[in-house]
């Protein structure tokens, strides 16, 4: 009679474990099991990294339906060293340029720079006939010179930018230059230099809100 009675337990009890064994092994020895926290920092995660993406996506988009009109723009590829003008995904003119040395000075009393010329989007916002360069305090740092006032006359310097400018904001421009053999370089401050002919095209060729594309 006991015999029977365990038997009969055994299978009483016998479903009960299949549904229970299961959960409690899962809950123990599951490599998959991430406390709530973790779980919740990593969505988090992944939320921020989305609206980032969609930031980018979002100017990705506008830089694309700037092309898409019959507007000129300008593409400057500081890598290669190629300026181009174009419209649409038709490239008018070609033509090699000068852009930032990516060199580094320093003061003596701790002020630097650093000659990068700018990445990303930006507008013509001026033109200049025979600009005059106002020489910045830099430029006297990097020749060893004493840094004049600022209203000196020996910052005005004629006939060093070409005949003509185009004005992209904070100091930088696409501009002309005396050093011609170094076209197709890294040499300047951070502007884009030209040669006289291609700055007279792209000059003539672009308005006050063209924009400029470099990278």
């Amino acid at each position: 009679m006991p015999y029977k009675i365990s038997r009969m337990m055994f299978w009483l009890v016998l479903p009960a474990l299949f549904l229970v064994l299961p959960s409690a092994l899962h809950a123990q020895s599951s490599p998959f099991a991430v406390p709530l926290d973790e779980l919740r920092s990593r969505v988090q995660a992944l939320q921020q990294e989305a609206s980032r993406l969609e930031e980018e996506n979002k100017g990705i988009r506008q830089m694309l339906k700037d092309l898409e009109d019959d507007d000129l723009y300008l593409v400057v590829d500081t890598e290669s060293n190629r300026l181009s003008l174009r419209q649409g995904n038709a490239v008018l003119h070609a033509a090699v340029c000068g852009s930032g040395s990516r060199q580094f000075i320093e003061e003596e009393t701790g002020r630097n720079w650093y000659f990068e010329t700018p990445m990303g989007s930006f507008t013509v916002l001026g033109k200049e006939r025979n600009p005059v360069w106002i020489r910045p305090d830099w430029s006297y740092v990097e020749e060893n010179m004493p840094i004049p006032a600022e209203s000196d006359p020996d910052r005005l310097v004629r006939g060093v930018l070409g005949k003509y400018a185009l004005l992209l904001g904070n100091g930088y421009k696409i501009h002309g230059t005396k050093w011609t053999n170094l076209l197709g370089t890294r040499f300047t401050h951070g502007c884009v230099s030209l040669g006289d002919d291609d700055l007279e095209l792209v000059y003539k060729s672009v308005k006050i809100g063209t924009k400029v594309y470099l990278y």
